[in-house]
């Protein structure tokens, strides 16, 4: 899920199709459910490195991996609440007991609450790009929210004072979600609540380890299902350090874009070039309205919480298509491409990304593999599935150097062990195990 707030998405995201920065967006969520794994920590020093469990929301019976979630308290004594675990988003967002159009999730309810404070009482509305499922949504949902304070936890580890969004009104892409709200755990230490930058406050994890219960705010991914220690613990994530027993060989770490990362507080790295296919039997992603060239270099928001990939515009979701097969084809006006579920089956193919720079440190493949290329069924059309790449509709440019933007979701993300690391400006990537 992309969440930005207001002002760091209009610096952020211009569309081809504007002459402004487009309006901020956040967003996506998801369905289904599966769990386990165990709550051990890992003493590093005087902090420790914790293990939080993750559920799958997935549909099409576990075929569509969507979301992975983890579960926190808030409150004194403490409310339960299910939160999508989301690199693309930096604030914890819940529903408030008054909300409306919240579904059946459950509600925070202040009055409940001994160590509640209504303050800084700040409205901030918050928008979001992608929703509860592999469609793209047709339009940029909303959440109206105030910016509260109480304690929360996760795994025995707490923060007083946490500040967060509660909302009393969710939009359909967070009602429809299983999960019951966000917790963002995008790249800044610290962030502001409004435009002018006078409210800053400490995202969740950066105030666990400024409180010294954390050693540092690296977080270690383990998604999807798959691999030995998948089957025996679960998917997992550790915050505060590397899990040393989920991967094996060397962790290859790729630098980030941190002008566009600090800009955003979420996770950007640069993309040099695009291909079918994997190892010695990959072939160049061409462009075609560009002499067969190689596809332009771009740069991709790396994000946890959306189930399906995104090209920066519909021409490069039809150049990679035409190249596999002509019965994909575009499935609605949204951005999504398709075709029938045993064509996607037999026409299925790893897709390798370059990503890093030199002049950032090291310069990577990475493959999303053909596996992750079938999301499944397609809602409302029986026997058409879905591939997993969309297109930004309208397309997207970064507003720096005005280079295509991707969006690399987790149909990449849960193939490897990935290392988030906000303060060394880089994202790891480890064959998982």
């Amino acid at each position: 899920m992309i969440s930005l707030m207001p002002l760091i998405a209009s610096l952020l995201l211009t569309s081809a199709t504007a002459s402004s920065p487009s309006q901020p967006f956040t967003g996506h969520l998801e369905r289904g459910l599966k769990h386990r794994s165990s709550n051990r920590r890992q003493e590093t020093g005087k902090a420790s490195l914790i293990r939080v469990p993750l559920e799958i929301y997935s549909r099409n019976n576990g075929k569509t991996e969507l979301q992975w979630m983890a579960t926190i308290t808030v409150g004194t004594p403490p409310q339960t609440f299910k939160v999508v675990l989301d690199t693309g988003s930096t604030a914890l967002v819940l529903p408030r007991n008054n909300c409306t159009d919240c579904g059946k999730h459950s509600l925070f309810d202040p009055s409940k609450s001994t160590s509640f404070s209504p303050q800084p009482a700040l409205f901030r509305p918050i928008e979001y790009g992608t929703g509860a499922d592999t469609v793209p949504l047709n339009q940029t949902g909303r959440a109206e929210c105030e910016v509260v304070t109480d304690t929360v936890s996760i795994q025995g580890l707490s923060t007083p004072k946490q500040e967060f969004l509660l909302c009393h009104s969710y939009g359909e892409a967070l009602s429809s979600q299983l999960a019951d709200g966000i917790l963002g755990i995008g790249s800044n230490d610290i962030l502001a609540w409004d435009e002018s930058g006078n409210f800053t406050y400490l995202p969740f994890l950066p105030h666990l380890v400024s409180e010294g219960q954390l050693p540092n705010r690296i977080v270690g991914l383990a998604l999807g299902s798959g691999g030995e220690k998948q089957q025996q613990r679960g998917p997992e994530a550790s915050i505060g350090g590397v899990d040393r027993g989920r991967y094996r060989g060397r962790i290859k770490n790729v630098n980030v874009d941190e002008t566009l990362t600090n800009l955003s507080g979420i996770f950007m790295v640069d993309v040099q070039a695009a291909y079918v296919g994997s190892g010695n039997n990959k072939r160049v992603w061409h462009n075609s309205t560009n002499g067969n060239k190689p596809l332009v270099p771009g740069v991709a928001i790396m994000d946890s919480g959306t189930a399906y990939m995104l090209t920066p515009d519909q021409q490069t979701a039809e150049n990679l298509y035409s190249g596999i097969s002509k019965d994909i084809v575009p499935l609605d006006d949204r951005g999504s491409w398709g075709a029938s579920c045993d064509t996607l089956d037999k026409v299925a193919t790893d897709i390798t990304f370059t990503i890093g720079t030199e002049t950032r440190g090291e310069v990577i493949e990475v493959t999303m593999p053909k596996s992750a290329f079938n999301l499944g069924e397609y809602p409302g059309k029986k026997g058409v599935c879905q591939a997993a790449l969309s297109h930004w509709d309208p397309p997207l440019y970064e507003p720096i150097e005005g280079r295509p933007m991707w969006l690399f979701g987790s149909p990449l993300i849960k193939a490897y062990y990935t290392v988030w690391d906000a303060k060394g400006s880089r994202l790891g990537w480890a064959e998982k195990v």
